[in-house]
């Protein structure tokens, strides 16, 4: 027995060590490679995060500069000067004296310069530089070539040496500056317009200023070569070493020394997020990039933020170390617990062996005993009560009857609690069907107020709009210019009251389910010359022109001809209404082959809307142009009317639309 009970004692063991150092080194290694892989997603997220807050800086600084330059420009006393015509040496001096005035200290501590040109892009002043600035021409740079045209400029931009000099940005003679590399400058140009005639203060020519042109333009920097604060800034936020650099290398940096290292690729093509973010295992870094983009849109920069991560290859050797010490202390300890297990296992099973050799031959009398109360223990004990478990099963058998009807009841209790819900849920649907025959009932008398006013405005109305055109006719008397455009404005106002009153009218009838459809079949070619006919004095006053597209032999449709004609007026006058003058309004008729309807389309060459503003466009009272005195007016109401029309005739009506590409408006008229 010794050989045998030695053998499986060592096979024992051996399975334990076995098991132990797998169940132990494999999930380690599986968890250190994870945990490393975390470790470098949580550093990169935070870069992302990093380089989030180095954008809101650069951002930021790009609207302080923009808010300095606007802030001059909106000097009153700089607007007159510029848009008069004095000589060159008093201007200067004058544009001086109001920029040392507007400018506080603070302003100047946000800005490397400021420079004043007129609009042909003279330079009138130079902040740092005494140079005389007469002769000095800046109508070839992008920036003040937006600024004046009317435009904001701002941008990073790459300024040689001669344009350093000029500025003040460098302290070198010229000849020894236009060879050097080029420096890097976040650029704002803001243009300057005249102050208006009788205005009183600036408001008042910011208010004219898309009518009249830029007088001149202030341009405001800030010199990244020179200036290290907006670096330092984003070192105190994140930790890391902030580093611009230009094609020809390192402009500046938050360290000092520090040693520039940066590919060539970055400036040929966009920065994507698999570009963005770079692990520099072999040195313990990671950086994060931005391009910095010019005017045109093309990388005139890069900005880079490197942190160290030094820590993890710290980390990465103490983990290495503290495994394979806890692997051999745990190997050492897998032996001797597999030495004491093996023989607290051995024994008892040599113990059950013989209980089953006395069992075996009869002696039911027979105890096994196995000392402690594990596995083995249970099974000598098992073993041992073999004969009164028949009786335990019994027992066993009614407790379970029991649990059976126990739970019967608590279903019964669970059955009645459900029909007291259900009877709770019909109460409060009685509530809810109560309360929608109130809000019916509410409609009703909305929709007959809203028809008993529109109806009861619509005859004072139509009297004031034709007392407004006698008037206008000179029925009464003449009338000043003055006068004229004040009844003009009132009967404009007047018909547009008007046609708000007929599209709630028709809504109202709409909701209330009277209008009722008077359908014959009509001649669509027909009804598309009416149309024409309605619209032409209107399209030549607008400078536009109708295009009618209809096929030969095409059939008649079962419609309301009058409601036909109130969509086709509406769509036809909104595409007048958002067409410039010398485009052109298209209705386009097709009939599918082996269809039963056909297709009315109305396209214009206007200004077109988002794909946003396609799902809204046919809701009641819905307007693209929410602001304030907005260009087009409107009641929104044109088109949710057209819809309901089209929708009351067994037809669809939907839109397509490009900004800038006009808008196809297109719906569909059953033929039978």
């Amino acid at each position: 027995m010794k050989p045998f009970r030695t053998t499986l004692g060592l096979r024992l063991i051996i399975a334990f060590i076995l098991v132990v150092l797998g169940a132990t080194s494999i999930p380690t290694i599986l968890q250190v490679r994870a945990l490393y892989a975390r470790i470098y997603e949580e550093a990169e997220r935070r870069m992302t995060s990093e380089l989030e807050i180095c954008s809101l800086v650069l951002d930021r600084k790009k609207r302080t500069l923009t808010r300095v330059g606007r802030s001059m420009s909106h000097n009153m006393f700089l607007g007159r000067i510029l848009a008069h015509d004095i000589q060159l040496p008093a201007k200067s001096e004058m544009i001086k004296g109001v920029a040392k005035k507007s400018l506080s200290d603070a302003d100047r501590s946000e800005i490397s310069y400021l420079t004043i040109v007129d609009r042909q892009g003279d330079v009138l002043f130079r902040s740092g530089n005494e140079l005389e600035t007469l002769g000095y021409n800046l109508s070839g740079d992008p920036y003040v070539q937006e600024a004046l045209e009317g435009r904001a400029a701002a941008g990073y931009s790459l300024m040689d040496g001669t344009a350093l000099w000029e500025e003040g940005l460098v302290g070198s003679p010229l000849p020894d500056t236009v060879s050097g590399p080029p420096g890097l400058v976040l650029k704002v140009a803001v243009p300057v317009f005249p102050v208006s005639e009788g205005a009183q203060d600036f408001s008042d020519t910011v208010d004219r200023a898309h009518q009249r042109e830029a007088v001149g333009a202030v341009i405001v920097g800030y010199y990244f070569n020179g200036e290290k604060d907006v670096l330092r800034d984003m070192y105190l936020r994140t930790g890391g070493v902030a580093s611009v650099y230009t094609a020809d290398g390192l402009a500046n940096s938050s360290k000092e020394n520090w040693i520039p290292s940066l590919s060539r690729d970055y400036f040929n093509k966009p920065i994507g997020k698999e570009r963005r973010i770079r692990n520099y295992q072999d040195r313990g870094e990671i950086g994060g990039y931005l391009q910095l983009q010019a005017l045109d849109g093309s990388a005139a920069a890069v900005f880079e933020l490197r942190t160290s991560t030094g820590f993890i290859a710290a980390a990465r050797r103490h983990l290495l170390k503290n495994t394979i010490l806890y692997s051999v202390i745990g190997l050492l300890l897998a032996m001797l617990l597999g030495l004491v297990i093996t023989r607290r296992i051995t024994e008892p099973i040599q113990t059950l062996q013989r209980g089953a050799e006395e069992i075996g031959r009869g002696n039911m009398g027979y105890r096994i005993v196995v000392p402690g109360n594990d596995e083995i223990a249970q099974l000598a004990e098992a073993f041992n009560v073999m004969a009164g478990r028949l009786n335990q099963s019994m027992e066993d058998m009614r407790l379970s009857k029991q649990q059976v009807e126990e739970y019967s009841n608590r279903l019964k209790n669970a059955h009645a609690s459900l029909e007291m819900y259900s009877r709770e849920l019909e109460k409060v649907n009685q509530q809810l069907l109560d309360s929608n025959i109130k809000l019916q009932k509410a409609n009703e008398v909305k929709d007959t107020f809203l028809s008993t006013v529109s109806h009861e405005l619509k005859t004072p109305l139509t009297t004031i709009i034709g007392y407004v055109s006698m008037l206008l006719e000179g029925a009464l008397d003449a009338i000043s210019h003055d006068q004229r455009q004040a009844l003009e404005v009132v009967l404009r106002r007047g018909k547009n009251l008007q046609e708000l009153i007929a599209d709630l009218l028709n809504l109202s009838r709409l909701d209330a389910g009277r209008l009722e459809l008077r359908r014959r079949y009509v001649d669509l070619a027909h009804e598309m010359r009416n149309v024409e006919e309605v619209f032409s004095e209107r399209l030549k006053q607008s400078g536009l022109q109708i295009l009618m597209s209809v096929p030969e032999h095409l059939p008649r449709v079962n419609v309301d001809s009058e409601r036909l004609g109130q969509i086709l007026f509406n769509l036809v006058g909104n595409a007048i209404k958002f067409t410039q003058p010398g485009g052109a309004v298209t209705i386009r008729i097709s009939h599918p082959q082996d269809a039963n309807h056909v297709i009315v389309s109305v396209s214009d060459t206007g200004i077109g809307m988002p794909a946003h503003e396609l799902n809204h466009i046919f809701e009641r009272f819905y307007q693209v142009d929410r602001r304030d005195g907005r260009e087009y007016p409107g009641t929104g109401l044109g088109l949710a009317i057209s819809k309901e029309l089209v929708e009351l005739h067994g037809g669809r009506i939907w839109a397509e639309s490009e900004p800038g590409k006009g808008s196809a408006f297109s719906f569909t008229l059953p033929i039978n």
